[in-house]
């Protein structure tokens, strides 16, 4: 196997990873965001001032953590148009010669 052969299975690698990471980024992310949406609606139903402010920690908590997951899952996105632009410039390598 040649060198360049080996250099494109590599960024497939690479990119399969990035996906599969993708996937469960985006599961991570509609899990969270369910939990927030059940999570606003029990402030709403608060009894008192004191409970309004606790569910407004968790609503604080967990949007910080779905913005997290959001930022990671544009890391990936990056790595996988990094990933789809060498791998089709190899592939034209390899077509040329």
């Amino acid at each position: 196997m040649n060198v360049k052969q080996t250099v494109l299975e590599d960024w497939q690698k690479r990119m399969k990873r990035a996906r599969k990471t993708l996937a469960k980024l985006e599961a991570e992310l509609a899990y969270q965001n369910y939990e927030l949406e059940i999570t606003r609606r029990l402030q709403a139903k608060a009894q008192s001032e004191a409970d309004w402010d606790d569910w407004r920690v968790q609503i604080d908590i967990l949007s910080m953590l779905a913005g997290q997951t959001e930022e990671r899952m544009e890391e990936e996105q990056e790595d996988i148009a990094l990933c789809t632009a060498m791998i089709a410039e190899i592939e034209a390598d390899l077509a040329v010669g």
